[in-house]
């Protein structure tokens, strides 16, 4: 058997897997976890809320949700039948315990508890009445749904405790008992696990009549394990690991039919009978191991989403300055398309195309002659153009080119403003303009000094 050796000087016996959907947590120190070796665990949680605790989960199937506290033992047996379709709750208090036998019948939305959470006094001797007390449910019990245990209650083998009862004192075996709180309705008795639900004619024949004694039990003074004597060894011994020991040998490996056998007015307050120490022959493999962090807190779970929300809102706002930029190169692009630039625009100005014959032609002697030719010629061409730009808005004013500011490029252009080839044609057009007042003398001396 493995045994695994958690922080906190906390322990497992037993293989952690091959369970479903199990979940435990160690909040103290010291405390022990017994999984059998037959035992399967599901849709369980097991909470150590303390120090010192000790949970012995026999054979079978076990369905359970446990919160223990300091010096607290729960110890459920073999082959207990857990309802799966609901839960069964156990909180263990106040140094006492819960203790299950064998084969048993638990139906859903159970809950155990051996303490009331407060205190109650009585007004007259202000002491204090409501003492925490242990639970025993014996072997071969059958639970009805939404049953409530209360402290110091003890079921005995046999018994059968009805559906929405509150069991809060001793219930003789072979009993029917009802109620809230529950009390016996019907004595001699005995049951069967067979479940009727789909059964045919035949079949109820069948079981009308069965010739059966494993459930009737008696009282056996030499085999009766009392739990005032469970009690008081478990208050005697000091260590889980003490009542480990004690809770392997005198429950788990003590298979006596009548152990919790128990009717009125028997002896009750008898020692333990003597039992074989097995736990000592028991071989473990030991296995360091990281205990399961503790579940997170409301607050936690609050700051993991505000911490979650907090990144989606940086990453949408994020992905809208990404869509803004995007879409502001698709109305720049679509704008180019129907608009050219403010470079373009520039670039047909009739100055810059002037400008830039002359830089182009005044190089040698060939381009000045031919220079007056090529002027006329853009002259007219930038004319023509001009009227056709007139008439095409005059038809439709949408057509209509924005302003020059308007243009996404219109710093960068005005950059070719301060080009020589611009200047040049600025200056020749004013020279053109008052050409009868020596206008082309001045610009053969100021486009000298043009850069």
């Amino acid at each position: 058997m493995q045994r695994h050796l958690l922080e906190n000087n906390n322990v497992i016996y037993g293989e952690l897997n091959g369970h479903t959907n199990f979940k435990y947590n160690f909040i103290g120190k010291n405390n022990i976890l017994f999984i059998s070796q037959n035992c399967k665990i599901k849709n369980s949680n097991i909470n150590f809320c303390g120090d010192n605790a000790l949970v012995f989960l026999g054979d079978g199937v076990n369905i359970l949700n446990i919160s223990l506290n300091s010096q607290c033992v729960f110890y459920t047996g073999n082959n207990n039948y857990y309802n799966p379709s609901g839960q069964r709750t156990l909180m263990l208090s106040e140094r006492k315990n819960i203790i299950i036998g064998n084969d048993n019948l638990f139906s859903s939305a159970i809950w155990f508890r051996n303490a009331d959470p407060h205190l109650i006094y009585d007004a007259k001797t202000n002491k204090r009445i409501n003492q925490t007390k242990s639970i025993y449910i014996a072997d071969h019990v059958w639970v009805g749904q939404e049953v409530a245990f209360l402290k110091g209650c003890f079921v005995a083998s046999g018994a059968i405790i009805g559906t929405r009862s509150v069991a809060t004192k001793m219930y003789y075996s072979n009993t029917i008992n009802a109620g809230s709180p529950a009390k016996q309705i019907k004595s001699d008795i005995f049951w069967l696990g067979n479940c009727v639900h789909n059964w045919d004619e035949n079949m109820t024949e069948k079981f009308n009549h069965v010739l059966k004694d494993d459930f009737k039990y008696s009282y056996d003074k030499s085999e009766f394990l009392s739990p005032k004597a469970i009690e008081e060894r478990l208050e005697a011994l000091n260590s889980p690991y003490e009542k480990l020991e004690f809770v392997y040998d005198a429950l788990y490996c003590n298979k006596n039919k009548n152990r919790f056998a128990y009717f009125k007015d028997c002896p009750y307050d008898l020692e333990l009978p003597k039992f074989k120490s097995m736990f000592k022959d028991l071989k473990f493999q030991d296995t360091a191991f990281k205990t399961t962090p503790p579940p997170p807190t409301l607050q936690d779970e609050i700051n993991r989403l505000k911490k979650e929300t907090d990144e989606i809102r940086q990453e949408l706002l994020k992905t809208k300055t990404e869509l803004k930029n995007k879409n502001n190169e698709l109305n720049t692009l679509n704008f180019t398309l129907n608009n050219g630039t403010a470079k373009l625009r520039i670039y047909n100005q009739l100055n810059y195309k002037i400008g830039k014959a002359i830089a182009q032609n005044k190089k040698s002697p060939l381009g000045y002659i031919k220079l007056p030719f090529i002027l006329s010629y853009i002259h007219n061409e930038h004319k023509k153009d001009q009227l056709t730009y007139q008439d095409k808005i005059k038809k439709n004013p949408k057509l209509a080119l924005p302003k020059l500011q308007d243009y996404p490029d219109y710093k960068e252009a005005l950059k070719i403003k301060d080009s020589l080839e611009y200047k040049l044609g600025e200056e020749f057009i004013k020279a053109s303009k008052n050409w009868y007042k020596g206008g082309f003398v001045k610009f053969m001396f100021s486009a000298k000094k043009l850069k």
